[in-house]
């Protein structure tokens, strides 16, 4: 009889972790998901339809517009030339975007290790100017959402598949 619950123990045991095998690495780990430098690269900028901040951060005032960060996705761009009603206009997605600056109609952030200068003279025609690779530090965890933070990385990452965007 002793032995019965013991086997009986054993599987219960075992089927609480079966599903979540493989999810985690050999360690127990939750893996990184990676977004290569060449594909992160070959998008700035991405101009798209508006969106909902789902996370306002730092904020630009450049003439009737203004700039919003949203931490790790890009810049939202909104027309203020209505006090009474601003009007999203454009989002910028920029990945690994912490920080913004305009001066002489040049909006310079960052995305992850990379300088990106874009100008915005014309906020209809947004364009690329230049691209620094490489010049910031990278911290990989500097993007990631909180649930992110709080699953069991371990400290794994190889730089050499890009930056991480995401624990799987």
């Amino acid at each position: 009889m002793k032995k019965i619950k013991l086997i009986v123990y054993f599987i219960l045991f075992a089927s609480l972790f079966s599903g979540c095998i493989d999810r985690y690495d050999h360690n127990g780990c939750y893996k990184p998901k990676y977004l290569s430098y060449e594909s992160l690269r070959a998008n700035y900028p991405s101009v798209k339809e508006p969106r909902e901040i789902a996370k306002a951060g730092k904020i630009y005032v450049y003439g009737d517009f203004i700039l919003i960060n949203e931490r790790g996705k890009g810049i939202h761009v909104v027309n203020n030339s209505n006090k009474e009603e601003p009007k999203k206009v454009k989002f910028i997605e920029i990945p690994g975007n912490i920080d913004l600056a305009v001066k002489d109609d040049y909006l310079y952030v960052d995305s992850f290790k990379d300088l990106v200068v874009l100008n915005i003279k014309d906020i209809n025609n947004i364009s690329e100017v230049y691209t620094k690779e490489d010049i910031f530090p990278y911290d990989y965890i500097q993007t990631l959402s909180q649930e992110d933070l709080d699953k069991n990385r371990c400290g794994s990452y190889d730089e050499s598949r890009g930056v991480i965007v995401g624990y799987e």
